[in-house]
This record gives structure tokens, C-alpha cells and sequence, in this order.
């Protein structure tokens, strides 16, 4: 049961019904895709057949519930900013073995650097590492990272809840002896032992469960089962959606028109784009009320460098979305999306 769509642009629009924190609402969901051929640095629309769709749910980078996520849904109402989020493996310069090497994420204001080591495993104790042998290629996956859950003692459970998928943080040190230690972690903050408390490396979405997202999903408790529930509680934070790693969310949102930067998620190395310009009108009309019309922000960027290809191009997703009061006869609404002249 859905909306009509009168969709006038090149891109894909999804509708959905979806439950607020005031009842349930009618929600629209636009993705653009764009490639960058090779030698170039100007994005083009993504041919038809690589045009992505709006993704329902998380799509880990192994089996569910278990590893971390590569791809994240795109499905919710609000975002408040815009997330980047980066889809890659760090690749060694000139692709020659190395110990350790930098990359680094630049979209306009934004940036990250993170320092990348080959193979390295724990000291006795946790007390220090190895030094890392030589890598061409490592995944920039959370399990890579510093973190981890230990739930040895059930009643005293040792957690990184900023990334608890990841390596170093256990209750008994000495377990650590000859285990693999971070390959990944923030160039600013250098990982010595296992008592490093500084942030997990990353450039990748974070779990729901995870931290910061954790302390803006809001109170589910029995007071929510017995007034509110199926509905969100009253306390729910937008910023749950927000899901960029830390130091790439931009609270002030992108508008397009930003300068891109990536240096080493590549085997050619640095690479450089601007991102497209995109004004769109969401326009909802329902029987009965005066149309609604949006002009959204921008609220993800997803930047996919992962396994290119003459099949695969690097590749940026682009997502606006709105909402309205779902009507009581959804099959009467008409979404209406259209591209504004850029100003």
C-alpha cells in the first residue's frame, strides 16, 4: 500500500510509512547516485543500471549481528546535519608492503586521519605491542580497532561502547598475549597498550547500539510498554540517526559544492572530487490539506571505494528525505519530487 510518485528527476525516491514520537507518518526518501570515471574528477549521474536503491536495513561487512556495518540503512525520518560515511580498505602507497602508513578524509570542514598497521599482536600483559609487519591492504572495518566486549563475568561486563566489536578492551590483560591488536586507530591518539582509553579508529557507520548513537535511543522501559509503545518514547533523540563516526558528522549540514579529499582508500592513491550540487522540492499532496513542499537538506553522504572496478567505479550516494502526517488512505497521497535551479 503506497503513495502515487511523481518523480521528475534522475533519481531514486522511496516512500514509507514510518512511526514518530506523535504517531505515524508518511515519509519520503530520495537517493542520488553519482560515479567517478577513471582519470577524472568530476561525478556523473550513475548509469541506470548501477542507480542505487534506498537500503531497508543495515548491511554488515560479515555475517549479522556480529560484524560491523558496512552499509547502513537509509531508512528513518530525520536526520539532524549530514553523516559521511566512508566504504573502503586503506591501501598502502605505491601498493609496497609497509608497517604502517596514514589515510585521511577530507569533505569540506570535515576530516579524519587515521593511522593504518599491518599485522601486530598484543605483548605480555597487554603491556605493549609488536611491531606490525608489512601490509599492502587492510580493511577499514571496526573489528580492526580498538574495542571490545568481555562478558567473562556476567555481573561485571567489560565493554568499549564506543566500538565493542573491536580488539584490546578485556577484563584480564594477560589473555591478550600473542592476540591481534588494533591495525586501525586515530592518527592523534597512538595506541601503546591496553590501557589506551582514547577514541576507536574509524571512518565507517557505527552501530544503533554503540556510542554516542546509544544515549539518543531514548527510555524503553516499562513506563514506555504500558503508555507508548508501539510508538518511540518521548525521549528519543534525532541524533540516534545520526550514524558517521565520530569527527564526520557535520551538525551545520553539507549543501553540496564541497571539496572531497581521500588519500590511500585507493591503490592509485589520492584522490580528489567536488560534490554535485542538488536543490530538490519534496512536495506531499493529500486529499483534503493544503501541499506541503520541503526543500530538504542533504543528511548522508556515502563515499564507496570498496573492491572498484570497470564494473564497480568509485562511487557517492546522496539522501534527502521528508515527512507529513500519514494520511488515513495513504493510496490518495501523491509525493512529488522535482530538482530546484541551484542558486
Amino acid at each position: 500500500m503506497q503513495p502515487s510518485v511523481d518523480n521528475r528527476t534522475d533519481f531514486v525516491v522511496h516512500p514509507q510509512l514510518l512511526l514518530d514520537r506523535d504517531g505515524e507518518k508518511l515519509a519520503a526518501i530520495v537517493k542520488a547516485s553519482f560515479e567517478l570515471a577513471p582519470g577524472d574528477d568530476t561525478l556523473e549521474l550513475a548509469p541506470l543500471l548501477r542507480a542505487r536503491g534506498v537500503r531497508l536495513a543495515d548491511i554488515p561487512w560479515g555475517k549479522p549481528d556480529e560484524s560491523s556495518i558496512a552499509y547502513p540503512a537509509d531508512v528513518c525520518l530525520r536526520k539532524p546535519g549530514t553523516d559521511v560515511i566512508v566504504v573502503a580498505c586503506a591501501h598502502a602507497p605505491g601498493g609496497r608492503p609497509v608497517p604502517a602508513f596514514d589515510v585521511r578524509v577530507e569533505v569540506g570542514s570535515l576530516a579524519k586521519s587515521l593511522r593504518v598497521h599491518g599485522l601486530r599482536v598484543w605483548r605480555e600483559g597487554g603491556g605493549g605491542l609488536t611491531k606490525a609487519r608489512p601490509a599492502t591492504e587492510v580493511e577499514l572495518r571496526y573489528e580492526n580497532a580498538w574495542g571490545g566486549y568481555d562478558d567473562s563475568d556476567p555481573a561485571k561486563i567489560v565493554e568499549e561502547p564506543r566500538n565493542p566489536i573491536g580488539r584490546g578492551k578485556v577484563r584480564d590483560a594477560s589473555s591478550l598475549v600473542d592476540q591481534p591488536a588494533p591495525q586501525i586507530e586515530d592518527a592523534a591518539h597512538p595506541i601503546t597498550s591496553s590501557r589506551y582509553d582514547g577514541p576507536p579508529g574509524g571512518v565507517g557507520a557505527i552501530g544503533r547500539h554503540w556510542e554516542p548513537r546509544r544515549k539518543y535511543a531514548g527510555t524503553y522501559d516499562a513506563g514506555w510498554l504500558e503508555t507508548r509503545c508501539p510508538l518511540p518514547p518521548d525521549d528519543l533523540d534525532d541524533r540516534f540517526q545520526l550514524c558517521a563516526a565520530p569527527g564526520l558528522s557535520a551538525a551545520k549540514p553539507l549543501r553540496g559544492g564541497e571539496q572531497v579529499a581521500l588519500l590511500n582508500m585507493l591503490p592509485s592513491g589520492a584522490m580528489r572530487f567536488t560534490l554535485p550540487r542538488v536543490p530538490l522540492e519534496i512536495s506531499f499532496v493529500v486529499p483534503g490539506r493544503d501541499p506541503a513542499r520541503f526543500v530538504p537538506h542533504l543528511d548522508t553522504v556515502l563515499i564507496d571505494l570498496l573492491a572498484t572496478s570497470g564494473d564497480k567505479p568509485p562511487a557517492v550516494e546522496m539522501v534527502w528525505r521528508a515527512c507529513v502526517k500519514a494520511p488515513r488512505r495513504v493510496t490518495e497521497a501523491t509525493v512529488i519530487v522535482r530538482e530546484l535551479e541551484a542558486t
